[in-house]
């Protein structure tokens, strides 16, 4: 396929060519500032095995929230191997004011050093520490027990977001809260999700683009995360690769954004489909002549200002119900 026959104009330049990109600039332009905090969350046991090094995480208070405030947990995208929290701020400032809530970023282990399950413990520890529990005071001295009047967040008003290969974390952590009983968000938001390890649908043979999230580098990045299940012949299991889940029932609302020339594309639509035929209230944005990540390289197209209005609104009805209920 050849991208420039199809991608949006205002996303041609900077997303096709990394010589004009300049770096992710603010994506928030309106008023409000923002509290920032550092913590350091500790570890518990994860799917399988013992719990491994306290998490890293970056917590974003919007100065005009509502006390207590909903609660967003960012996953960070990277392919699974890069990405460190000061990175994705600019993201992570626009959700807490977009969604006038606490947003969590989580600087979860990465691949190929920490294969899965490693980056799943992690972001199940910080959601385990935002929900419940009596456990000792963490290097930062907040006390898990404490945490939301700590914190001045209402859990039982939260948000998963995860964004690309954060979209696979966020969705495995996701049927894992559900086949665990565990606390499920109001809402699981996946942003440029990929879902699928297999490699297999039509999208993800026609984009090969290297100048876009293609299929080599995606092969790689599946490969490097799934590490020993990655062999031929492993069983990978859907908390991994959530596109494998048997079943999608049960889980919470979930709101999907993808690009038409996504590599993940029909993982993405397919992934919605199964949704809506398990009775899981859906919601699917693809935006033409669009790819991976376009709203975040190119903030100021028409397409991305779309796409980030679809989130708010999103955000707000789960988050906001009082807000977004229709008059009477």
């Amino acid at each position: 396929m050849v991208l420039e026959d199809r991608i949006d104009a205002q996303l041609l330049d900077r997303h096709l060519n990394p010589a004009a990109r300049t770096g992710l600039g603010r994506l928030w332009d309106g008023p409000g500032t923002i509290q920032l905090t550092d913590v350091l969350v500790p570890a518990t046991d994860g799917p399988a095995g013992p719990a491994g090094p306290d998490v890293p995480v970056r917590v974003f208070r919007p100065m005009a929230a509502d006390v207590p405030a909903p609660v967003v947990l960012f996953v960070h995208g990277g392919g699974f191997t890069a990405g460190e929290l000061e990175q994705f701020d600019a993201q992570c400032e626009w959700y807490a004011h977009a969604a006038a809530a606490v947003t969590v970023s989580v600087g979860y282990r990465l691949a190929p050093q920490h294969p899965y399950p490693a980056a799943l413990r992690d972001v199940r520890a910080v959601w385990r520490w935002l929900h419940n529990a009596d456990t000792d005071s963490d290097a930062d001295g907040l006390r898990r027990g404490d945490v939301a009047a700590e914190l001045g967040i209402d859990p039982a008003r939260s948000a998963i977001v995860g964004s690309s290969a954060g979209a696979a974390i966020a969705a495995g952590l996701a049927l894992y809260l559900r086949d665990h009983h565990e606390p499920l968000p109001a809402l699981l938001l996946l942003h440029a999700p990929v879902l699928d390890d297999r490699h297999t649908t039509p999208s993800s043979h026609a984009i090969t683009d290297p100048r876009t999230w293609h299929r080599s580098g995606s092969q790689r990045s599946w490969a490097s995360y799934l590490g020993p299940a990655a062999a031929p012949g492993a069983d990978v299991p859907p908390y991994a690769a959530p596109a494998r889940a048997a079943s999608l029932a049960g889980l919470p609302p979930t709101f999907l954004i993808s690009g038409d020339l996504e590599l993940a594309r029909d993982e993405v639509l397919d992934f919605a489909s199964r949704l809506a035929q398990a009775d899981v209230p859906v919601e699917l944005h693809l935006y033409p002549g669009a790819t991976h990540g376009f709203d975040v390289v190119v903030p100021e197209a028409a397409v991305s200002r779309a796409s980030r209005r679809a989130q708010t609104e999103a955000l707000v009805r789960a988050l906001h119900p009082a807000r977004s209920a229709p008059p009477r």
